[in-house]
């Protein structure tokens, strides 16, 4: 099915995806062990240049649009979801860096016009106190995916006078978002997880770093990209979670599959190709699945199609966008539940794809951005008692 405002680049995307499909399996098991994705792997990323999806063009990016986007964290999740998840973060990031840096930040973090690799959070865990020239920020932030392979770090942070938040006369706090190199942040090593084991999402910390303005990201309109960079936060990391949950889902689907013609249950001998039970759940899985992905791709499509043509979602849109990553994420987590229980005692051990699944696939649904509050916001939406939130759902920047 092709939806409207593509790249042209999209069926090149995904052939570079499939082209590093054997580094990427085969580094599945060292990616765990390690706790953090392997440097062949994070090399087999950017070199194919998949990491480079979100960069606008003219920085040697692709600007991809959220479809293309999730056809290809699919594509690179269903072969290993740490690499797939590092690929979200890595992407999304360093497009960011890219978009919204200003011309002082963009020599030195895209030195010489190359690309770098880059990791972060949108999340204001941190404190970022006005000095002459810039910035002092201090904090600490949860689950930094890929920073032990990036070069450059973005963290969400509140603006701060004396120690504590500056608000504005509603109450609202003042978020800012700042750029620091790798060799101003300090890595924790806590990454001590059941999921997603490969992909080093340590803590982090700032302490007493000065950031000069020329690398406070933001702004009212980006300085580089296209209509991606117009978006809200959340419309701009939706495709991050339905492309994700959706290639755990494709994996957990075709290793059942290909199971089910030679398992057998010990004491009758019946195959699983032969129970009527199994055909049933395949049927409905298969069916919900399908179900979940079109209406993730129909509601990110009406999200493009409106930021190319300059137009404003409604807010039952956008609770429409916000409760489809939820959904995807519930149903990739039923469906490798129903693959794991039929998988039997194979899928019992960690190196099996489908205790991989599982586990990832759980640990993805604990993201605060899949939370069951996108139903409510919907559902308030849908009864005339929506509000605008700007960084999750809002209005496009004017």
């Amino acid at each position: 099915m092709t939806y409207p405002f593509q790249i042209p680049e999209r069926d090149e995307l995904l052939a570079k995806a499939e082209s590093i499909r054997e580094i990427i399996e085969g580094d599945t098991a060292k990616n765990e062990s390690d706790r953090t994705l392997s440097m062949r792997s994070v090399n087999a990323l950017y070199d194919s240049g998949i990491l480079n999806m979100c960069v606008p063009r003219e920085l040697g990016g692709f600007d991809a649009d959220p479809i293309t986007q999730t056809e290809v964290y699919e594509a690179i999740s269903a072969m290993d979801g740490s690499a797939g998840w590092c690929l979200v973060i890595g992407a999304t990031s360093v497009g960011m860096l890219g978009a919204m840096s200003s011309d002082g930040a963009l020599g030195a973090a895209f030195k010489n016009g190359r690309i770098p690799r880059a990791s972060g959070t949108v999340f204001p865990a941190g404190l970022a106190e006005r000095v002459d020239g810039g910035y002092r920020v201090n904090g600490r932030w949860a689950f930094g995916s890929a920073i032990r392979h990036a070069e450059w770090v973005t963290s969400g942070a509140l603006i701060a006078k004396d120690g504590a938040p500056v608000r504005s006369a509603s109450g609202a706090p003042q978020i800012c978002s700042v750029c620091v190199p790798i060799k101003d942040v300090i890595i924790e090593d806590n990454w001590f997880s059941n999921g997603l084991k490969g992909t080093g999402s340590s803590h982090y910390r700032l302490e007493n770093v000065f950031v000069p303005d020329d690398f406070m990201l933001g702004g009212k309109r980006p300085p580089r990209g296209g209509p991606l960079f117009q978006l809200p936060t959340y419309g701009y990391v939706a495709a991050c979670h339905a492309g994700f949950a959706l290639g755990i889902a494709k994996r957990a689907m075709s290793e059942i599959t290909a199971m089910a013609a030679g398992k057998k249950r010990k004491l009758t001998g019946v195959k699983l190709a032969e129970r009527g039970a199994f055909h049933k759940e395949l049927g409905v899985m298969a069916s919900k699945l399908a179900g979940a992905r079109l209406f993730s791709l129909d509601i990110l499509s009406r999200m493009w199609t409106a930021a190319n043509k300059g137009e404003r979602m409604s807010l039952v849109e956008w609770g429409e966008c916000r409760a489809a990553m939820t959904y995807v994420t519930e149903v990739a987590g039923e469906t490798a539940s129903f693959a794991y229980r039929y998988g039997g005692g194979e899928a019992l051990y960690q190196s099996h794809p489908l205790q991989r699944c599982l586990r990832d696939i759980y640990t993805a649904t604990q993201h605060g951005v899949v939370s069951d509050e996108n139903y409510e916001t919907l559902g308030q939406a849908l009864i005339g008692k929506g509000k605008w939130e700007p960084l999750i759902g809002g209005p496009p920047r004017e």
